[in-house]
């Protein structure tokens, strides 16, 4: 049989088990898009209420849920999709107890029913028909052992916020970190990197599996993973998620997208902000630029509404993002005139003539559609499309030039076919998606060579284009059974299949790199410094090959959340994924390469016949089983005070490009040149005398066919049992509710294990000295030999605190606080960890954007005349960076890591971060009734603080120029993490 007739009979065979199940007395919800409620309804006089129906009708679609209270007045309703319900049951007097409430996505809420419950979120209790009803803003969240944020439709809306990024407000989950950056929009969770978090949209995974990012289409992207206009709300799982989640060793997000009603509304917006409207940052003005062009529009529109009553209903949305903002580019030289003379001669140009600023353009479509149709009470099926479309010219700034730029092209297609069946103590939901993610950035030059003159400046067209395609098929069935008194079991099964596309033309033109260096060969003959008389080296990719693979992921869990007694829930959890292709299992090592690498001495971390693929010998992981264990107790069984906690393991995935790296350069090799002026070897390594001849790519292949030996490509080789990345989570905290608010004190812990890195298994010393001794392996036609080794680590320890009051009408106000005590730390380097024998050898040192303190503050006010203020504010103590101090060497054991923190600069020097995002806004009532028109008013940054980055990342004392890292602050500072001052414009207008 075939591979693709293998995935397909596979897919076969899980369809049918799933429709098999689906058939079974057993049935579930799936969390990551719904919610349950909870409870026990009791008498007047506190006696449970056994045998009674509660019902719980969505307002907006008359669509109704519902349950029988067991022998102690217990019910949960499960399946519940985001939105108001009216919950109501029958008292023994006959009258009705109605409540009315809003449950959020993936909420595990408590509503306990009685003649005389009144939450303390409620407005007063009201008669009507002889109907008690208690109306609530919200409901809260508190008998559950995660450790998890709801982000509102209200705070989504309401917010101040850049650019419409609904990731952006991920950062009110403590813990979790948004990066605001104008060219790159991710976010990260504790010591992990961005690759390690997942986002669901309606259960679809966005999950980039190709390249680092986490989220596909957010790697080096300015663009929103999603149209806001299209999200309704979403939570942050930060800790102890339960085991219906997957991919993911740190935060999880899971959003659900809007929906038609009975009713039909609409919104249209449009929001502005320039140049005009924007201050000179610091560094502009430090360091002499022009104020840079900048405009950003942003603009969309949205309607929903029914087709059939109560049956069937649409959603459409659209949304817009123009953006033009200028880089400088500004070339260095040393102050050696002789370098700036030795550069125009070669290069006939001056030096002026790439000086300036220069306009990246960004444009972005999104599309959205959504039916849903309720035929009965029992079913809801969703039919959604999702379409997003980016070009976004970037690459450029600093030394390099607008001509070494690139076109970054994004398109993201979703298909969402999903079916939510709800029975008497049952919910099945099932779902089957689509999706297709193309990264192709493309050179604005693709003719023209790279030059790079180091530590001066970079010109011509880029050097690389690629063409990375990820399609995924995805069929989902998720089930909860409530069936036995005190237990909420869930069970599901995901199957995945993932073909990936890389077109990977790296160093198509040659890129040739200049170097000043004294006595770069041998000390008593300078006739061999390397100036920028000609280059040191250039690069040519000597292939131009496909690469195709496929993937098929299955996950199995397993949930009960069982209440032993009113007061305690444990949570049980188990999970198990299983990848059959995850390390390119196909892959046979040639003949020469596997010669290279047996030629190598074995070390500890290094065997050579484990980095030798057959073709047959690499198996996948079976090892992934993740345990979860979680407890809510209710102190005194009025949800007032709570203890949680829980224990749990996490498994995520390598990126494939990691791991395809050695096909990718065995099909693609590149070839390295080294020059001289008169072709003695460099460093060990041949060289040949430069000649201007060799300034093209036929002139290259030319010295190639005479010269082989002068342009060896690297070897890459996987490890045959690489495994997935690991987190081990712990938290235990307490929920407090003290009046209107609802505060929460927990302490937690990461270990992450497993990530994956690139080390040199050609060191000196029997693979333990300095590097390399690279003899054997050019004997076997390679440069060099680097490994894949997943021995990066990380560990976080921190202390969450949040203080919450949401936002409702009656009160006029909503408060929201997150303080996060952090540390966060890791051995090695990143993908490459070439500093070092292994990432141990590193010691533990603190991570890149390791923060001690961070505060988020977002509120929601009600003034006079109709206005409403908000603010988002963010105060940090400083991100760490890393500091390699070579004043004692750079071998193994001599080379020094330390860290060190930005000058902390704003509120007399409390904090170093500080950002203030305040909006006004003003609606006004118009024709037709509704909300109207809006009318609003962003300040961005609004102390206009002056947030550093880009400090110096090395030392060397003993440099004959000090290369002496100085206190972190302003004047070495070489960019900023957030904009300067700037105002934005809004109007909207909704029906």
């Amino acid at each position: 049989m075939t591979k693709r007739g293998q995935r397909f009979g596979a897919l076969l065979f899980t369809t049918s088990a799933l429709a098999a199940a689906a058939a079974l007395p057993t049935a579930a919800h799936a969390q990551t898009t719904t919610a349950s409620l909870r409870g026990t309804v009791r008498t007047a006089d506190g006696a449970p209420a056994a045998n009674q129906e509660v019902s719980a009708r969505n307002v907006a679609t008359n669509q109704t849920y519902r349950a029988i209270t067991g022998a102690g007045g217990a019910y949960a309703l499960n399946g519940l999709r985001p939105g108001s319900y009216e919950v109501r049951t029958v008292a023994t007097d006959g009258s009705a107890i109605v409540q009315n409430i809003t449950v959020g996505i993936g909420q595990s809420a408590t509503l306990d029913l009685a003649p005389a419950a009144v939450s303390t979120d409620a407005t007063p209790t009201a008669e009507v028909g002889g109907d008690v009803v208690v109306t609530a803003a919200r409901a809260t969240e508190t008998r559950t052992s995660e450790v998890a944020t709801n982000v509102s439709q209200a705070q989504i809306e309401r917010l101040p916020q850049t650019d419409r990024n609904f990731l952006s407000f991920a950062a009110l989950a403590p813990g979790v970190r948004y990066n605001d950056s104008e060219t790159d929009k991710s976010f990260t969770s504790g010591a992990s990197t961005a690759s390690q978090v997942n986002v669901f949209i309606d259960g679809v995974s966005l999950k980039n599996k190709l390249r680092e990012g986490g989220v596909a289409g957010q790697q080096n992207s300015r663009g929103n993973p999603f149209g806001q206009l299209a999200v309704q709300e979403f939570r942050v799982a930060t800790q102890n998620y339960k085991a219906e989640y997957e991919q993911a060793g740190a935060a999880v997000i899971t959003a659900v997208t809007k929906s038609g009603t009975n009713e039909f509304h609409g919104e249209a917006f449009g929001q502005y902000t320039d140049r005009s409207l924007s201050e000179k940052s610091y560094i502009d003005k430090r360091d002499g630029n022009a104020k840079p062009a900048f405009e950003r529009k942003q603009y969309g529109v949205s309607l929903g509404g029914p087709i059939i009553k109560d049956k069937l209903f649409f959603f459409a949305a659209y949304e817009g993002n123009d953006q033009d903002r200028a880089f400088n580019v500004n070339p260095r030289a040393t102050a050696n005139a002789t370098a700036i003379t030795e550069f125009e001669r070669f290069s006939g140009r001056r030096l002026s003539d790439f000086e300036g600023a220069f306009v990246s353009p960004f444009r972005g479509d999104f599309y959205f559609g959504k039916l849903t149709l309720a035929p009965n009470s029992s079913d809801v099926f969703d039919l959604s499309f999702s379409r997003r479309e980016e070009t976004d010219i970037q690459g450029f700034q600093g030394i390099i030039s607008y001509e070494n730029a690139e076109n970054k092209i994004n398109k993201i297609d979703t298909y969402v076919y999903k079916w939510t069946h709800t029975g008497s103590n049952f919910v099945n939901e099932f779902n089957a998606n689509y999706l297709n993610y193309n990264f192709n950035p493309v050179s604005l030059s693709p003719d023209l060579p790279t030059f790079e003159y180091s530590g001066v400046i970079v010109y011509g067209g880029k050097d690389s284009t690629r063409n990375e395609t990820q399609t995924s098929y995805t069929l989902r069935d998720d089930f909860t059974y409530t069936g036995f008194s005190g237990h909420v079991f869930k069970v599901g099964a995901r199957v995945e299949i993932t073909d990936i596309r890389f077109i990977n033309n790296a160093y198509i033109q040659p890129r040739y790199t200049f170097q000043r260096e004294d006595n770069a060969g041998t000390p008593t003959d300078p006739s061999d410094d390397l100036t920028f008389a000609f280059p040191a080296e250039a690069r040519l990719g000597l292939g131009n090959g496909r690469i195709y693979g496929s993937n098929t992921q299955v996950g199995l869990y397993a949930q009960d959340d069982w209440d032993i007694t009113e007061r305690l829930q444990l949570n049980l959890g188990v999970r198990w994924d299983y990848e059959t292709n995850a390390k390119n299992n196909d892959y046979i090592t040639p003949a020469n390469a596997a010669a290279a690498l047996r030629s190598l001495p074995a070390t500890s971390y290094f065997d050579p016949e484990n980095y030798i693929s057959t073709g047959s010998n690499r198996k996948p992981f079976a090892g992934a089983i993740a345990p979860r264990v979680g407890f809510s107790w209710d102190l005194f069984d009025n949800q007032s005070t709570v203890v949680f906690g829980g224990v749990g393991r996490y498994y995520d995935r390598n990126n494939f490009n990691n791991t395809v790296d050695e096909l990718s350069r065995t099909i693609n090799p590149v070839g390295v040149f080294r020059f001289s002026p008169n072709g003695t070897p460099r460093r060990g390594l041949p060289t040949v005398a430069w000649n201007p001849a060799y300034l093209t790519r036929e002139g290259l292949l030319t010295l190639l066919s005479t010269r082989p030996e002068t342009a060896l490509p690297e070897l890459l080789a996987t490890k045959n049992n690489t495994k997935p990345p690991v987190n081990d989570q712990f938290s235990l905290g307490v929920r407090q509710r003290v009046g209107p608010f609802q505060a929460s004190l927990s302490a937690a812990y990461q270990r992450g294990r497993n990530g994956y890195t690139y080390l040199f298994a050609t060191r000196n010393n029997n693979g333990l000295g300095g590097c390399c001794n690279t003899a054997t392996v050019q004997a076997n036609g390679y440069s060099n030999a680097l490994i894949g080794y997943d021995g990066l680590d990380t560990r976080y320890k921190a202390i969450y605190f949040t203080l919450d009051k949401n936002y409702t009408r009656a009160s006029g106000w909503g408060l929201n606080i997150a303080y996060t005590l952090g540390k966060g730390e890791k051995n090695g380097g990143d993908l490459f960890s070439l500093d070092e024998v292994t990432p141990d050898n590193y010691g533990w040192r603190p991570n890149a954007g390791d923060e001690r303190h961070r505060v988020v503050l977002s509120s929601l006010v009600d003034l006079p005349w109709g206005i409403q203020f908000s603010t988002l504010t963010t105060l940090g103590s400083g991100q760490a960076y890393n500091v390699s101090d070579t004043t004692l060497g750079t071998e193994p054991g001599q080379r020094r890591f330390l860290v060190a923190y930005p000058e902390k600069n704003c509120i007399k020097g409390v904090f170093a971060f500080c950002e203030v995002n305040l909006t006004f806004a003003k609606r006004v009532k118009v024709l037709g009734g509704g909300d109207g028109l809006e009318l609003a008013v962003d300040v961005l940054n609004a102390f206009n603080n002056k947030n550093f980055a880009g400090f110096d990342e090395g030392i060397n004392l003993n440099a004959t120029v000090p290369d002496v890292l100085e206190p972190a602050n302003a004047e070495n500072a070489s960019r900023l993490l957030t904009l300067p001052r700037r105002i934005q414009f809004r109007v909207g207008y909704k029906f």
